[in-house]
């Protein structure tokens, strides 16, 4: 449920709005100003939004000023909670009409042949985007919620967090959302800035579309094109979780009720029912835009009335088509398209007392409109592609009275949420025919079933639920952000006092792949770097120190790369570990099971077996299930360890190596579920080993071998899920004052600290070697 207006407004956070433009015509008189509301989706959306919270409002005025009139402006705006971001007029024209409307807006409507990339146009994009990071860091405080409207400011989240940032100003809540569709990734990626404008909005908290389908492509593009980990509702970047959430916009339908109220309302209605007095009105409002589908349209009418004669006479098309854009060639030519194609149609089919369709090609009072959708049977919507398409709400409230029959193309976003309107596929013209024979013969009961289905969604799901939806949202993850942001990064000061001052004996148990060591698929391209290697070498030469080394690694390849290094080992992930020869003269005469028998002839002796009788006729079962998922897999590959089996898929198509992975998964569980084995999804692997054994195992059999060592240091560090174990566990064994624990990557964790990758892990390590 949303939370009341009075909630929200208890809230002391400050909410301003961010969008391209101000949602104000500037005017001026002499020497004064003055303005007047503009109208437009977002402002109509966002109106609701204003009944039911305070909010200021960012934007450009829409053209350029002097410094006196600036003044003047910014004094007037003030009064009325916005505030003006300039822009002079090259870079706006560039910005707006050279790289978002001419890249991005055809780009995500998929419309690539309408694409006309140009550096200068980029240039200017990342300007204006500049500008208003510039003018929202002077007046945005710690605590404030910035929404960021559309595909207009993708850079903008990133550019206002590092300047946020600068100014230590950590705690501002960022959320992002787009008006328009997303692509999917194969079309998205031919964009030539594609990482850049992804990373851009990417540092927001929170990014909103209208459906899940929206949001699925652009998880799909993070993916695919920036290499990251997503869930359905997350993305992992540089540390941080970024969250992904569907918010279908809506209208405020109580403007729609009572305008239908008032008496020019009334008059008008009076005057359509009386010009179309026996004939059935079928609506059609929208921009005169190529994704609109209009010549669609018109070609299903003209489909319509050559099947069906009889509605020849009884059937009227009113279409309201609002200009667009008219200076562009594209648009002159739909233009002209659409004229030839009205006068065809009225030229076949229309007489001195009938016109079939009815074409303004202009703008229409709020009264006119309402009047219009009111008088009609039937209203037909044929996008090709479209964000949401708000004129289907609008529809539903004006339709009180005459349940009249919403024709909705399945390409509009509104498809996915207005149940009870007829859904078509707008390519095709018979198929756009026959739902406008079905709506205008749609029987009464029928027609008002269906319209108490959709008015019970309009009214509930309404701007403002849709704006409140968003900042309940935001303030939520941002609480979650919050708790994160309260894990404290390891700096080397503390960590070297303690490491110093530690009167006993010092332990370090170190992860290897994401922690030592950049993670990689082949294991032979996994071995540590040169400074890994010395930074381990120095640190295990240290009065008094203890470094063991965990990994899913084979022992022999630990062994190879750590020749030389007397460090502990642990291999396959627990199932094998090996003590350094400083730390043989304190174990006990007999410690955990030797291995020593089972290992390579080629390996030292020293390791021990955490796996005392395996069954190895298992591996005939997993290996020809884990052959059948890489023949058909692409990228993938098996590795088999001295025990363990493991499936790798990082090279795969992202998304269908997930869905191979889960498959094998549940396959796998099939047919070991009578066997002591588990089945591990780690990052980007299968694997199959002997249950129970893990790191944490390995590492309580360490310290049950060290039993008699009193150890007044201990640190670990690890990156991973099974590294979470580990952590519980020593939190459990060691006083707080000796243990040290810590993350790589900031996340939900038991451990007490976080690093932020491999680089900063080494040179924590490197400073305690520096300071002994």
């Amino acid at each position: 449920m949303s939370p009341s207006s009075s909630d929200q407004l208890a809230d002391p956070s400050r909410l301003i709005v961010v969008s391209n433009r101000l949602p104000v015509t500037l005017t001026q008189s002499g020497s004064e100003w003055s303005f007047k509301l503009s109208s437009g989706g977002l402002v109509s959306a966002l109106s609701g939004l204003k009944k039911q919270m305070s909010f200021t409002w960012v934007g450009w005025p829409g053209m350029d000023f002097g410094e006196d009139d600036r003044r003047k402006i910014d004094s007037l705006l003030k009064e009325n909670s916005c505030a003006a971001v300039y822009l002079d007029d090259e870079t706006a024209d560039l910005y707006y009409n050279g790289f978002a409307n001419s890249v991005l807006w055809p780009l995500f409507h998929y419309h690539p042949g309408e694409v006309s990339f140009e550096e200068p146009a980029w240039d200017a994009y990342q300007r204006a985007n500049q500008a208003f990071a510039d003018s929202l860091v002077e007046n945005v405080k710690d605590g404030d919620l910035v929404w960021i409207q559309d595909y207009h400011l993708m850079l903008l989240p990133r550019l206002l967090r590092k300047a946020l940032d600068e100014r230590g100003l950590k705690n501002v809540k960022i959320g992002w959302f787009l008006h328009t569709p997303f692509p999917s990734s194969e079309l998205y990626r031919i964009l030539p800035v594609r990482k850049e404008i992804l990373e851009g909005v990417l540092s927001a908290d929170l990014l909103g579309f209208h459906t899940y389908d929206y949001a699925r492509h652009f998880l799909s593009s993070c993916t695919r094109i920036l290499g990251l980990q997503t869930s359905p509702d997350t993305i992992e970047t540089e540390g941080r979780t970024v969250h992904v959430g569907t918010f279908p916009i809506g209208i405020d339908p109580e403007k729609f009720r009572e305008a239908l109220e008032t008496d020019d309302v009334k008059k008008r209605l009076g005057e359509f029912e009386r010009q179309f007095q026996g004939t059935q009105v079928i609506v059609g409002v929208e921009r005169l835009d190529y994704i609109k589908g209009v010549p669609q349209k018109l070609l299903a009418f003209e489909e319509l009335l050559t099947k069906h004669p009889q509605y020849v006479g009884k059937v009227v098309l009113v279409q309201i088509a609002v200009p667009s854009r008219g200076d562009v060639e594209e648009y002159q030519q739909l233009i002209v398209s659409v004229n030839e194609l009205v006068g065809r149609i009225n030229g076949r089919f229309g007489t001195v007392e009938y016109t079939p369709i009815h074409f303004l090609h202009k703008s229409v009072s709020f009264t006119e409109l309402v009047s219009l959708y009111a008088v009609s049977d039937v209203c037909l919507i044929t996008s090709t592609r479209d964000g949401m398409n708000l004129v289907s709400y609008e529809y539903v409230a004006s339709q009180q009275k005459r349940h009249g029959v919403l024709v909705l193309s399945e390409f509009a976003g509104a498809a996915q949420s207005l149940n009870g309107s007829i859904i078509i596929n707008s390519w095709s013209i018979e198929e756009v025919s026959n739902a406008i024979d079905q709506a205008l013969s749609m029987a009464p009961e029928q027609r008002e079933a269906n319209f108490k289905t959709l008015y019970k969604y309009v009214t509930k799901y309404t701007a403002a639920h849709w704006g409140l939806s968003f900042i309940t949202e935001l303030r939520r993850v941002s609480q979650v952000a919050d708790e994160l942001a309260q894990l404290p990064m390891l700096t080397a000061a503390p960590v070297v006092d303690r490491f110093k001052g530690a009167p006993k004996e010092r332990l370090l148990i170190l992860d290897y792949d994401s922690t030592l060591s950049v993670t990689s698929a082949i294991s032979e391209f996994a071995c540590p770097s040169l400074l890994t290697l010395n930074t381990l070498r120095r640190l295990a030469e240290q009065p008094n120190t203890l470094v063991y080394v965990i990994s899913g690694r084979i022992r022999a390849h630990m062994e190879r790369w750590f020749d030389g290094i007397d460090i502990g080992l642990v291999a396959e992930h627990g199932l094998f570990y090996k003590h350094p020869k400083v730390a043989l003269a304190r174990l006990p005469p007999s410690p955990v099971v030797s291995a020593s028998e089972a290992s390579d002839p080629g390996l030292e002796d020293g390791w021990y077996s955490l796996v005392q009788h395996t069954d190895p006729q298992w591996r005939d079962t997993v290996l020809p299930l884990f052959q059948h998922y890489t023949e058909r897999t692409p990228g993938s590959f098996i590795e088999e360890k001295e025990i363990d089996i493991t499936w790798h898929y990082r090279n795969t198509d992202p998304e269908f190596g997930s869905w191979q992975a889960n498959e094998l998964q549940i396959n796998l569980e099939k047919v070991l579920s009578h066997l002591p084995l588990m089945i591990v999804n780690g990052n980007k692997t299968v694997e199959v080993r002997p249950s129970r054994i893990d790191k944490t195992y390995a590492v309580k059999a360490i310290m049950k071998d060290l039993a008699g060592v009193d150890f007044g240091f201990v640190m670990a560090i690890g990156d991973g899920r099974a590294d979470e174990n580990v952590f519980t566990y020593l939190n459990r064994a060691f006083p707080k004052a000796s243990l040290i624990t810590s993350t790589v990557g900031r996340k939900t964790t038991e451990a007490k600290y976080y690093l932020p990758n491999v680089d900063s892990v080494l040179g924590i390590l490197s400073k305690l070697i520096e300071a002994s």
